[in-house]
């Protein structure tokens, strides 16, 4: 799997996979290049602490310091973790289920989308996107409860 696309403003007050990945991205970093960029929690929440990592990352790739990743703040992670890291997409460490909006939903859709499954790729977790999730999920022997947890996740990006 690619890695999603960007897909909209995550700052403060963001919740949701996103934002978890915003997170692992900022601890991808190597400390020799990012020293004041503190490990964070991967959970999901956009607090003071990804804020400062973000403004951090902003100052040192010499993109408006705003503590908001639009557009060229995705992209320039993106690209500075895969440097470190290699390309792909990775498991953001939160369960992807209904009412989740994002671009790792939209990733989630298009690979679905991709197997045959009739859903929109608009980036949100709504019942047509569940429902895809669990006919994949039943077609791989996983247990079908239309969330995308590590073993779904690792299934798709297995395609």
């Amino acid at each position: 799997m690619a890695q999603p696309a960007y897909y909209g403003m995550v700052s403060s007050g963001s919740v949701g996979p996103d934002t978890a990945l915003v997170q692992i991205w900022l601890n991808g970093l190597p400390k020799t290049k990012w020293p004041c960029i503190q490990a964070l929690r991967v959970d999901g929440h956009f607090g003071s602490d990804t804020e400062r990592a973000v403004k951090y990352f902003q100052i040192g790739v010499g993109l408006t310091a705003d503590g908001k990743v639009g557009q060229r703040t995705w992209d320039a992670l993106d690209e500075a973790y895969a440097a470190q890291h290699g390309e792909g997409e990775i498991y953001p460490g939160y369960i992807i289920k209904r009412g989740v909006s994002g671009a790792t939903v939209r990733s989630i859709q298009q690979k679905l989308i991709r197997l045959g499954m009739g859903l929109a790729a608009d980036g949100h977790f709504g019942s047509s996107t569940e429902t895809a999730v669990k006919a994949f999920q039943r077609s791989r022997g996983l247990t079908a409860d239309g969330k995308v947890g590590k073993a779904t996740w690792a299934a798709l990006a297995a395609l």
